[in-house]
């Protein structure tokens, strides 16, 4: 199942936030985010939810390190959204779906990462933060759960026709900050890059 009928996990505005709605990348209180997600959670179909800021749509983002350097994507005009065409991204993700077995926010992530990228050595994620931006109608019905995601060995993506990508250096991030969508814009601001 695709696209607007997947079924994709969703979590109340008001239950996500209780009167803490932020702006931003936050590194404190993942938590107790995790905890509102598993117990206000929900799997709701797609096309019901996708223009209604009052259901945050879950998303496991990932940003791919190696080293001192960061991936950075560029989507073309084949992929999805048209509303992310050929911006500049530094983190991959998707939607945590009601197939997504055991946790399903871990497997969404790894779903998502085996379905985008081919990496040549192993790689380990952790949740270092949450994201949320109010700034444009894409970002506002979605939450992030950025996952930094270390590998020391080289990364390709997979869905060449959808994304196009390769390591630059943190220092150079800047250099693609205004082609940037809006969630990789604010991870960037949020670690200072």
């Amino acid at each position: 199942m695709t696209g607007f009928e997947e079924e994709v996990l969703v979590v109340p505005r008001t239950r996500l936030f209780e009167g803490d709605c932020f702006e931003g990348l936050r590194r404190q209180g993942i938590p107790e985010f995790l905890a509102r997600i598993r117990r206000y959670g929900s799997f709701r179909r797609r096309g019901e939810v996708e223009n209604d800021p009052s259901w945050k749509q879950i998303i496991p983002y990932a940003v791919v390190r190696r080293g001192r350097e960061v991936f950075l994507f560029r989507r073309t005009d084949r992929g999805g959204d048209p509303r992310l065409h050929h911006r500049y991204a530094i983190g991959v993700g998707g939607h945590v779906n009601a197939r997504d077995a055991g946790d399903p926010i871990e497997s969404g992530l790894r779903r998502e990462l085996v379905e985008e990228l081919e990496f040549t050595a192993s790689w380990e994620a952790q949740l270092v933060a949450v994201l949320n931006d109010e700034s444009t109608p894409v970002s506002r019905v979605h939450f992030g759960l950025v996952y930094e995601v270390r590998t020391d060995g080289d990364v390709r993506v997979r869905e060449v026709q959808r994304l196009v990508g390769g390591f630059v250096p943190v220092e150079r991030l800047r250099d693609y900050y205004s082609g940037m969508e809006s969630w990789s814009q604010r991870v960037v601001e949020g670690f200072g890059w």
